[in-house]
């Protein structure tokens, strides 16, 4: 696809008031494991040792996507109207086609007019890509996603009772290209790898358990095989022990995937009401400066959660808002417990009248951090309490913040004695229970989430 061409197009089409192109190259390579091969001789059936991986190499893939903004006049008022489109054919005729749609589009919006990004606009070149695996040759790279899967295969072999399953690859390696009609070009390479290390368990006692551990990073190095089978053993472990979910209301620890999962700003409220859309539309609680929980007391330490997408290699980190070309900064959503910064564009930034006092938007949602708290992780497991370790999916009402959600392994600590469990729903308030919460000064990442690696709740529910 020729970038220049279509940027020369845009600049002679008239009606235009600034326009957005974001074109990437991407190539993605999929590995699969499987280190047992099973099979039928003679009707018996026998396994053997797979020495071999899978391999699929997907085509390199191309995309362009175009964003176009155009001032317009509509019962006597000015407006400002924007229009997203895939490229897909970069012809004269095929350009002409998309823009006059794009145009059309546009001018069915009646928005207030707002500043967009110019020439000047300061970018934060944060590291996307593991340099160490960019430019390497399909073999290569196999013998790299080898070296991990053997890795994988001998943590696992200190377990007696734990087997591998499976083990997925998956390669995306990315240069991506970002031009405006103010005369920004940015181009940089991206790489984003994904990992699902699927374990068995089969106790003495003929019980079966089986967890997937699904991780994705930027770096291969952040894939440590000792690591993740450290986690994942006793994951799968428990759940072939695991019992009935029992009904407690009282002292909760959330640990690990499952703390992450209730902080990630993506699953939390605050992708919300902390958003300036909702605050300019009035359907939002934010009230900059108030207590997030409200006329709730605060009874833990209060909650600091920011967004930050200029973390070099996070997963959730990026350069350029793909709403409308203008740098990524991070924000902080909330402070001691206060409402403070707020995620949003330009568009509402401005609505608010935040541009003019100098305030910048975060431009999109970014790693989710949360510093550490005060409180060692023993002392949190050391009482009576249900520790929840995973969720099936974690999911709540974005406006009420109410949850429940589906618990996929916990345990009851009680009496010095651990019984896990499986299934049984985790139930209550974000809001109110942040208001009761503690956390671990053990930090963890995961994904897009650095932050505490457990959480202690007062005052939660399971229901079983």
């Amino acid at each position: 696809m020729d970038t220049g061409r279509i940027c020369d197009r845009l600049n002679r089409t008239e009606g235009i008031t600034h326009w957005l192109l974001q074109h990437s190259r991407t190539d993605s390579t999929t590995i699969i494991h499987l280190p047992t091969l099973y099979g039928i001789r003679q009707g018996q059936v026998f396994s053997a040792a797979n020495p071999y991986p899978r391999e699929v190499i997907t085509s390199p893939a191309e995309t362009a996507t175009l964003t176009l903004f155009a001032r317009f006049t509509a019962d006597g008022k000015e407006w400002l109207g924007d229009a997203t489109g895939q490229v897909t054919d970069d012809s004269e005729t095929g350009l002409d086609s998309l823009i006059r749609n794009l145009l059309a589009n546009c001018r069915t919006q009646q928005n207030p007019p707002f500043p967009l990004p110019g020439a000047d606009e300061p970018y934060h070149l944060v590291e996307l890509a593991d340099r160490t695996i960019l430019d390497l040759l399909p073999q290569t790279l196999l013998e790299r996603a080898q070296e991990f899967s053997q890795g994988i295969l001998a943590a696992a072999r200190k377990y007696t009772d734990i087997a591998v399953s499976n083990i997925e690859l998956f390669f995306t390696r990315t240069h991506v290209t970002t031009m405006t009609s103010a005369g920004v070009r940015l181009e940089y390479p991206a790489t984003r790898l994904g990992a699902e290390i699927c374990l068995l368990c089969r106790t003495a006692a003929g019980n079966a358990g089986e967890h997937t551990e699904r991780l994705t990073v930027r770096r291969l190095a952040d894939l440590d095989p000792q690591a993740i089978v450290a986690e994942a053993a006793p994951i799968a472990r428990q759940l072939a022990l695991a019992s009935s979910a029992p009904s407690h209301r009282g002292k909760v620890v959330l640990l690990g995937e499952a703390a992450a999962d209730f902080l990630l700003i993506a699953n939390t409220p605050l992708a919300f009401h902390a958003s300036a859309r909702t605050v300019y539309e009035k359907s939002s609680r934010y009230s900059a400066g108030a207590a997030v929980s409200g006329e709730t007391e605060l009874k833990g330490e209060p909650l600091n959660i920011s967004s930050d997408p200029t973390i070099d290699f996070g997963l959730a980190s990026s350069i350029v808002a793909p709403a409308d070309g203008s740098a990524c900064r991070p924000a902080t959503l909330v402070r001691d417990g206060y409402w403070a910064d707020l995620l949003g564009t330009r568009r509402y930034f401005s609505y608010l009248g935040l541009l003019e006092k100098g305030v910048l938007p975060p431009g999109t949602v970014g790693n989710t951090v949360v510093p550490a708290g005060n409180t060692p992780l023993d002392a949190f497991l050391d009482q009576d309490c249900v520790v929840v370790r995973t969720f099936s999916g974690f999911s709540l009402d974005r406006t009420s913040g109410q949850f429940a959600v589906e618990i996929r392994l916990g345990e009851l600590r009680q009496n010095g004695k651990s019984t896990p469990f499986h299934g049984g729903l985790l139930v209550g308030n974000w809001f109110s229970a942040i208001a009761d919460a503690f956390y671990s000064r053990e930090l963890q990442t995961r994904n897009d989430f650095y932050g505490p690696k457990a959480i202690l709740f007062g005052n939660l529910q399971t229901a079983g």
